[in-house]
């Protein structure tokens, strides 16, 4: 896996999180799934064939996974997509299907170390008629920053089918959740909420800015693995001066690092503006007073400041 993926993986390996993604996704923000109620498993690990220039490689998914009152739960880390991939509800599928296949070669193993199947069709299955298999519920996010999704959502969206068939072929359905396909993030109760909200509207400068004041609380006191998040996903870079301690615990004040940026960007654009200016009136043959007015003038800059600016950007 890349480095985006690394560290989705780690972000949701803590249970706060993997539960809040699914409480969020899933149940629309209410407490279904509890942090505390779940049970680590051993990652478990998808190989899918691929042809590639002649030759046939192999990629390996690695999922997050839980046990929960019975069912398993799946974040399919490959699945936090930061493009959008078309053929995502065959790979869940496949998932999913290898995961019951390994339920079942488990059952198998057991009664073939037990000897305790009796009858033929229990002995061919390898497993007892009133055996059941744990359920999975896959869940795929996309954390696309450029368009919201428009890849298949189902099997059927996938097949060239007529209407009149297709309750003869089974359909599968996409657990997915699209960031983009969102405006508020309330449902999230962890730094979830944070990045998605960053990835959101990452390129809204004043929407984002709004929403920070707006939840500042938060935002001035999010925890260093969400730190590393957002420098990841959102290409948004937090200086260590932004730093605080808390209770023994590393973490960042995002609004002065957004307001620093703010800042810092208006300089950049106005610096590029002036220059501009006055390598334009240079061209024309204006004097360099007059540049040194019209520089005030546009730029509401004092004598001293545009002097110094045309001393600077007035080459010859």
């Amino acid at each position: 896996m890349g480095k985006r993926d690394d560290y989705q993986s780690a972000y949701l390996d803590d249970d706060r999180r993997f539960a809040d993604q699914i409480n969020g996704a899933l149940f629309g923000g209410r407490q279904i799934v509890k942090p505390e109620e779940l049970e680590r498993e051993d990652t478990q690990a998808v190989n899918l064939e691929e042809k590639g220039r002649g030759e046939k490689t192999t990629r390996t998914i690695v999922d997050k996974s839980r046990l929960w009152r019975g069912r398993k739960l799946h974040i399919l880390v490959i699945e936090n997509q930061n493009y959008v991939d078309y053929h995502m509800v065959l790979r869940n599928m496949l998932s999913e299907s290898n995961e019951y296949n390994r339920q079942w070669k488990e059952k198998k193993r057991v009664h073939e170390a037990a000897h305790d199947l009796k009858g033929k069709d229990a002995y061919l299955s390898r497993m007892k008629p009133e055996e059941k298999f744990t359920p999975v519920i896959t869940l795929a996010v996309y954390f696309g920053t450029e368009y919201p999704w428009d890849g298949a959502k189902c099997l059927y969206d996938l097949l060239d089918i007529d209407e009149e068939l297709k309750e003869y072929v089974t359909n599968y359905r996409l657990n997915l959740y699209d960031c983009q396909a969102h405006d508020t993030f309330e449902e999230y109760k962890t730094g979830l909420r944070q990045v998605f909200e960053t990835v959101r509207y990452g390129k809204d400068k004043e929407k984002l800015h709004k929403i920070m004041q707006e939840n500042r609380e938060a935002y001035s006191r999010i925890d260093s693995e969400t730190k590393e998040m957002l420098e990841v996903l959102a290409n948004v870079k937090i200086p260590d001066t932004f730093k605080i301690e808390e209770e023994g615990e590393e973490r960042y004040d995002m609004c002065k690092a957004f307001e620093d940026m703010r800042l810092e960007g208006f300089e950049e654009g106005m610096e590029k503006g002036i220059r501009a200016l006055i390598q334009t009136c240079k061209e024309l043959g204006v004097s360099r007073e007059t540049i040194v007015e019209k520089c005030m003038e546009k730029f509401e800059l004092t004598g001293e400041k545009a002097e110094a600016y045309v001393k600077e950007f007035y080459v010859g």
